[in-house]
């Protein structure tokens, strides 16, 4: 309010004294009448005619009137005088400010120079008006304090730590809905403030500060879920149907935001910690989004992507919600749940390496536990894919064109074909699934047999442990032995390799090997590890039946023929023991067999006898036990990419003596362990390369240096 004329500040002034006379003892009646005595005493025109002119800043000419007039004093200098409250009285400055803003904020007017010559203005129309709301303060005022940002600014309530704290009280006592709403809502308004800038007047609330930001968000993941099961009175059960509550009308249009809100933060969220908090509050409130179809196709679009792409932690808490929401709406999503699952683990199983394995082994058994659910609805599925599968082998084979055979021999197919076999083997006898089972061996057995080389000999050892697998849980007999035999048989174990690796060559993410693998010592060493393990656990598996002496006497007969062959000491070694435990085994069966008489039409009796076998424990299944705990701890160190060379025992070599050259008298006595003939063809080197008069720095691949390490200087191959 702006003000032109003293007699304005008169009528404050005794406005003020008003108040100030009931004010407490430490604002005192007298020193306050002797501050305005000081400040305002020439400030006021005492003058009863009220048809004189005042014009602003004469005050020399006012001071020369009668005592009982005072003059009018300049508006800047009034502005200043009361600024001086500030210093003087802080206490009461503050009270003025409270009560009378308008009065210390007013404004010198600038409309008296509008005109060369100065107007008057009639005092009635510049008499200063109280504040409406003026009240005189009790004696409790001076001790309320001042007010914050937490109340109402254009609307908006500003949520603060405290009002946080209040809802958290009244949320476990509070039998309405409204508490319940404020949380949503304000949760909604702090999601905002993090998507982009929107309307104040839209909000009913207003979060600024990150601490006001995650207490919301706090509060919402610890406390809604069992305040919302209180307000339906639901109880303490897992699964229920919130839309059948009779209250659930009350909190449905807020609810349905929140879960809104809730897939729109779970999209944008990249940390790992903060996306299984968040996950987790999810899957306590997912039996509120089978009350909204329109929440179904988004929800299950961000629970697949962090279940094929998250970390760890979150793929295995996606899972977990995924599951719930397929057991909730069986009927209306798990049909497109199936296809959508498959369809993601193809796509994240395109490249399998020791880092990506585990995540796909997760995937794959999550995604049988899916297809379980229902298996009359699985059986669509599976028919349509293997069919699909089996579609690629026929033209592979039949076409015989690059593509065609790309199409096949790749990780999706080889990650498929495991997916459709470890499903068929958990389902159950009379399960439809159970009668997909013919195709897909004959599947696997055509991959196989497609492309018999040594190159792809890891894909044959993957797709062997697949018919392994099959036959063992489903107790259905699948000749296995000649794919793994014809190994032994085809490939020459006694060629010299060309290239020593330190490291063992692993199978286990490779399909197809390369030239330069081909050529190294660590690729034959791998294939006959990998033949005695499929071997060893084939005839486990059959240990105990009536038929094992006479399905086992050709593998015995082939091992022998391979032993006569191959003059390598170690793959003899191995194999001589994987025939005498087949032997050992072979003998015990038939002592056994000797001492029942058993009716081969009988099926009931045989099976009785084999399972009386299995008790006891054969000498083969002993021995595959212990050896397969050494074996699944070498396992486990390769999946964690244990590279330390201390685990491998890698050899020493000392370096060599200084300006030392082997001479033709040489016995094999120097500082390195290698043959006489090694030595002199290095002789034969050297001599060369001094008639040719070539450097010593360009001869550095042939001759030995002084204090080097002489695995710098000698060529790998040299050790054949």
């Amino acid at each position: 309010m702006k003000i032109k004329k003293g007699k304005a500040i008169k009528s404050a002034r005794r406005t003020i004294k008003k108040v100030v006379a009931k004010k407490k003892k430490s604002l005192s009646t007298v020193s306050t009448n002797q501050f305005f005595e000081q400040d305002f005493e020439n400030d006021v025109d005492s003058s009863d005619n009220d048809d004189e002119n005042i014009q602003p800043g004469n005050a020399n000419n006012a001071s020369k009137n009668s005592d009982s007039e005072e003059s009018d004093m300049d508006l800047t200098d009034h502005k200043k005088s009361l600024m001086k409250l500030k210093d003087t009285d802080p206490e009461f400055y503050s009270y003025l400010k409270q009560n009378d803003k308008k009065l210390l904020d007013f404004n010198v007017s600038d409309d008296e120079d509008d005109d060369d010559d100065k107007s008057s203005v009639n005092d009635a129309d510049m008499k200063h008006v109280p504040d409406e709301n003026l009240e005189i303060a009790s004696d409790e005022s001076d001790y309320e304090p001042e007010k914050d940002d937490a109340g109402d600014t254009d609307g908006q309530t500003k949520v603060t730590l405290q009002l946080l704290k209040k809802w958290q009280e009244e949320i476990t006592s509070d039998k309405t809905s409204n508490t319940l709403k404020c949380i949503m809502e304000a949760f909604h308004a702090a999601l905002l403030t993090i998507e982009e800038p929107v309307q104040p007047e839209m909000l009913p609330y207003k979060v600024d500060g990150s601490a006001v930001f995650n207490g919301v968000i706090q509060l919402c993941v610890l406390h809604l879920p069992t305040a919302l099961k209180r307000f339906l009175k639901i109880g303490a059960q897992s699964r229920f149907e919130a839309h059948k509550a009779k209250r659930f009308i009350k909190v449905k249009g807020v609810l349905k935001s929140y879960l809104t809100d809730l897939i729109k933060v779970l999209q944008n969220v990249t940390s790992s910690s903060i996306l299984t908090v968040l996950l987790k509050h999810l899957h306590q409130m997912l039996p509120y989004t089978q009350s909204f179809s329109t929440l179904s196709k988004p929800l299950l679009r961000i629970l697949l992507k962090l279940w094929s792409t998250g970390e760890e932690t979150v793929r295995v808490v996606a899972f977990l919600s995924i599951l719930r929401f397929a057991t909730g709406n069986k009927d209306s999503t798990l049909e497109t749940l199936l296809k959508n699952m498959y369809v993601k683990y193809v796509e994240n199983s395109k490249f399998v390496s020791p880092t990506t394995l585990p995540g796909i082994n997760f995937m794959r058994h999550s995604l049988v536990e899916i297809y379980l659910l229902d298996n009359n609805l699985s059986y669509n599925h599976a028919f349509l894919y293997i069919r699909q599968l089996a579609i690629h082998l026929r033209n592979a084979m039949t076409l015989k064109k690059k593509e065609n055979f790309q199409a096949v021999y790749n990780w999706q197919y080889i990650n498929s074909l495991r997916f459709w076999a470890e499903l068929i083997t958990l389902s159950k006898n009379q399960s439809m699934l159970r009668s997909l089972l013919y195709p897909l061996v004959q599947i696997i057995t055509g991959t196989i047999k497609m492309i018999p080389t040594a190159q792809y000999y890891p894909l044959r050892f993957h797709c062997v442990q697949m018919l392994i697998n099959i036959s063992k849980h489903t107790d259905t007999f699948v000749p296995i032995l000649p794919f793994v035999l014809e190994i032994l048989n085809s490939y020459d174990f006694n060629k010299r390799h060309k290239s020593v690796t330190m490291k063992p060559l692993s199978l286990m993410c490779l399909l197809r090997m390369s030239k330069a693998q081909l050529q190294e010592n660590g690729f034959k060493d791998s294939v006959i590890e990998t033949v005695y393990q499929l071997i060893l656990e084939n005839a486990s598996k059959d240990s105990h039946t009536i038929y094992f002496p006479d399905l086992y006497i050709p593998c015995i007969m082939q091992l022998k023929s391979f032993l006569k062959k191959c003059h390598v000491a170690n793959y003899c070694r191995k194999i001589k023991q994987l025939m005498d435990k087949i032997e050992e085994n072979r003998k015990y069966i038939e002592t056994e067999r000797i001492k029942t008489t058993i009716d081969l039409k009988d099926i009931t009796q045989i099976k009785n006898w084999e399972n009386g076998i299995k008790n006891q424990g054969t000498p083969l299944e002993k021995f595959y036990v212990s050896w397969n705990k050494v074996h699944q701890s070498q396992k486990l160190k390769l999946l964690t990419q244990n590279d330390q060379e201390a685990e491998y025992n890698l050899p020493t070599i000392r370096r060599g003596k200084k300006n030392r050259m082997p001479d033709d008298n040489d016995e094999g006595d120097s500082d390195l362990d290698i043959p006489v003939e090694e030595m002199e063809k290095k002789l034969k080197k050297a001599k060369t390369a001094k008639k040719k008069k070539i450097s010593r720095t360009e001869n550095v691949d042939d001759l030995p240096r002084e204090n080097t390490d002489i695995v710098q200087d000698m060529s790998v191959n040299d050790w054949d």
